[in-house]
């Protein structure tokens, strides 16, 4: 609480002096059966969802200032599995750009991307320096966030990734991250990427995982896109996992997790009317236990002068030593209205072996319809509702109702 109260002072001081001040709120409102220890229990979450951003807050030494907060608050009546009242911060940091863009600093709740990271959710800081002609380090540290429902990753996390970008999409980075838990080393990961225009038409990019502490190679992947004519692509890709070791040592399911998968196969995306989009894919997968394969085909078409109505199908098949399933997908979305919007899915699934403990199921369907309308400048009422029988339950139904007020505020704009 008081690292948000903290963020939403600075927010409220800057405002004055920002160019712009963007935010949005929403409500959602959802009642649904929770079924648990034998018995059906009603449950009425309502969530609030809250997003600022403050951009263009200039001052002395400073190209620009932005403060960035977003998170979730949860009312839950009815019988909640948990307590009635939960939220969380998502993020919540302060940007800072000096010396004309060479230097950027940010500090407090944060995504890092730095190479090995991996979207590591971070509270602490991280600093960017620009340095010379493409070159740049950056470099960052602080707690590990621990996600909702998610596994602790540590203590303590510092990393950084140095890389030089020849042009946008070309570029050659060397990265690093650590994590400590208890005072012992949980992670310790050393990573290089690459991405390289080879030519116009055809693109190469890389990147290995090297954790440090078991001498393993976590994560490995090739792959090379190349697109001879603007209306399709090709692609070809390999990637190797080893999952246990994205989890720290310490934790017991490091020693249930698979040890590692190979995955190579490639896919192909193509447009051969303007109105039609196709896309389809094939990989082979070895694990210790046998070789499997996973592949789909996916078709779009849209109709209307301005494109509003969209109709599209898929398929997707999972084949492996013990487990898989067929999945067939049909899905539309309509403007009825500028200001109304209708969306109807229909997903099933065909198991290849029945989950042992529920009933011998094969088979799962789920439908789902949802209407949306702009009712007034910056507002949305969405209303939704899912049916489904699966394995799990017998049948379900949930509907779900969406306010939503975007906020835009600008408090000054420059104009050229």
């Amino acid at each position: 609480m008081g690292r948000s109260a903290t963020l939403l002072v600075l927010l409220a001081s800057a405002s004055a002096a920002a160019q712009t001040v963007d935010g949005t709120v929403q409500t959602i409102i959802a009642a649904r059966q929770d079924l648990r220890d034998g018995a059906t229990y009603s449950v009425v979450p309502i969530y609030q969802l809250l997003t600022l951003d403050v951009g263009g807050v200039h001052a002395k030494y400073l190209d620009e200032l932005r403060i960035s907060v977003s998170g979730w608050g949860e009312l839950a009546l009815g019988d909640p599995r948990e307590g009635t009242f939960t939220g969380d911060l998502d993020i919540g940091f302060v940007n800072a750009r000096l010396f004309h863009g060479r230097l950027e600093a940010r500090l407090g709740r944060q995504f890092v991307f730095a190479g090995v990271s991996r979207a590591l959710q971070l509270d602490g800081g991280s600093l960017t320096w620009r340095i010379w002609r493409g070159i740049a380090i950056n470099a960052y540290g602080g707690a590990p966030v621990t996600p909702r429902f998610g596994t602790s990753l540590g203590d303590v996390a510092v990393g950084g990734r140095m890389y030089w970008r020849a042009r946008w999409n070309t570029e050659v980075g060397l990265s690093f991250l650590q994590v400590n838990e208890a005072g012992r080393i949980a992670q310790q990961n050393l990573g290089a990427d690459a991405r390289w225009q080879i030519l116009r038409s055809l693109t190469a990019s890389g990147y290995a995982t090297l954790s440090l502490v078991e001498l393993r190679l976590a994560e490995a992947s090739l792959a090379a896109t190349w697109r001879p004519i603007p209306m399709l692509d090709l692609r070809a890709d390999y990637h190797r996992t080893a999952p246990d070791l994205f989890l720290p040592r310490s934790s017991i399911l490091s020693v249930f997790a698979q040890e590692s998968y190979d995955e190579a196969g490639g896919s192909v995306w193509l447009r051969p009317a303007a109105r039609v989009r196709l896309d389809g894919d094939w990989h082979v997968i070895l694990e210790p236990g046998g070789t499997g394969e996973r592949g789909g085909l996916k078709g779009n078409v849209y109709l209307g002068r301005s494109f509003q109505t969209s109709l599209g199908a898929g398929l997707r098949v999972l084949h492996l030593p013990d487990k898989g399933y067929v999945r067939a997908r049909l899905f539309a979305v309509e403007r009825l209205l500028s200001t109304v919007v209708l969306t109807l899915d229909l997903d099933a699934y065909r198991l290849e072996h029945a989950l042992t403990g529920y009933g011998g199921q094969f088979y799962s369907f789920t439908g789902a319809a949802t209407v949306g309308w702009d009712f007034h400048p910056g507002w949305r009422a969405v209303l939704s509702g899912v049916g489904d029988v699966t394995p799990f339950v017998q049948q379900r139904f949930e509907a779900m109702i969406k306010l939503a007020y975007n906020w835009v505020y600008r408090v000054h704009t420059v104009q050229p």
